[in-house]
């Protein structure tokens, strides 16, 4: 049986604190479970990116345990992405990010695309400890959307940064679209886009519909089951109707390996990889 993450953290904060630090250093993938309290920089993720975590943020404590969405990563490990362009859309700390800088090479680029001011000083104190992937990333204080507009940024109670964009909350927030952002950046090629925005990911694929249709990059996308009630219910079923019927994607998931399985809105996993079947991937 599963333990969870809730149980592991009261384990964790009970303990004394040399015996919580000794199976935090033993067993990385316990640290998603680590109480606040600690803030250090970090060395070893994605094997060699440096981080800052504070296990206050329960991103970073994923970081911490040394990858970030693993499915992800054996997915892009199957792939040839150098010299990539890549959207990542929330971006929050730079999980994503930086494992893309790392992969698409010094002829790459990606855009980190994070509207939450207290995420985008954590994302760029990532970036100056990591240079050299600093220089392929451009750092956009934006949110994505299904038009030019302005929108608030509200974070999760309980869950600090993670946060949505809607009619109320702290911090004022220029809303774009993909399309306008393509155009406006004169980008000639798009490879790979990664749109994490708590439930607003059709919003910003009807936004990049033009650009889907032009560059029909790969897409890697949060459907959380809680987001299925998103749009009266119709959430998921109007995501694959979009994707597949107006921009000629197919659907899948991530399987053992990185290997892509086909689903339907039926039987998604919490992500979802799109790809269109004239994207030639070099492997």
């Amino acid at each position: 049986m599963q333990v969870s993450r809730a149980i592991k953290r009261a384990f964790l904060q009970a303990v004394p604190s040399s015996i919580a630090a000794r199976l935090l250093r033993k067993y990385p993938n316990l640290r998603k479970s680590a109480p606040p309290g600690r803030s250090f920089i970090f060395g070893e993720y994605c094997s060699d990116i440096r981080v800052n975590v504070d296990t206050l943020y329960k991103v970073e404590r994923i970081m911490w345990s040394g990858s970030y969405e693993p499915k992800l990563v054996e997915f892009l490990d199957t792939r040839n992405a150098s010299g990539w362009t890549c959207l990542d859309i929330g971006a929050n700390v730079g999980a994503v990010t930086l494992l893309l800088a790392k992969l698409v090479g010094a002829e790459g680029k990606v855009f980190a695309i994070e509207p939450g001011p207290p995420n985008l000083r954590r994302l760029q104190k990532n970036l100056d400890l990591n240079p050299e992937l600093a220089r392929r990333v451009q750092v956009v204080p934006a949110g994505m959307g299904r038009s030019r507009s302005e929108l608030w940024w509200a974070e999760e109670k309980g869950n600090p940064g993670n946060a949505l964009l809607s009619q109320e909350g702290t911090h004022r927030i220029p809303v774009d679209t993909v399309d306008n952002f393509v155009r406006e950046h004169d980008l000639d090629r798009l490879d790979f886009v990664k749109i994490d925005v708590e439930g607003m990911e059709l919003d910003v694929m009807h936004g990049a519909a033009e650009t889907l249709r032009r560059f029909c990059p790969i897409l890697y996308f949060e459907t959380l089951a809680r987001y299925s009630e998103v749009h009266h219910g119709g959430n998921f079923q109007l995501i694959e109707s979009f994707l597949t019927g107006a921009c000629g994607y197919e659907l899948f998931r991530i399987g053992t390996g990185g290997e892509l399985e086909p689903v339907t809105q039926r039987n998604l996993d919490d992500y979802t990889v799109a790809i269109h079947p004239t994207n030639v991937i070099t492997e």
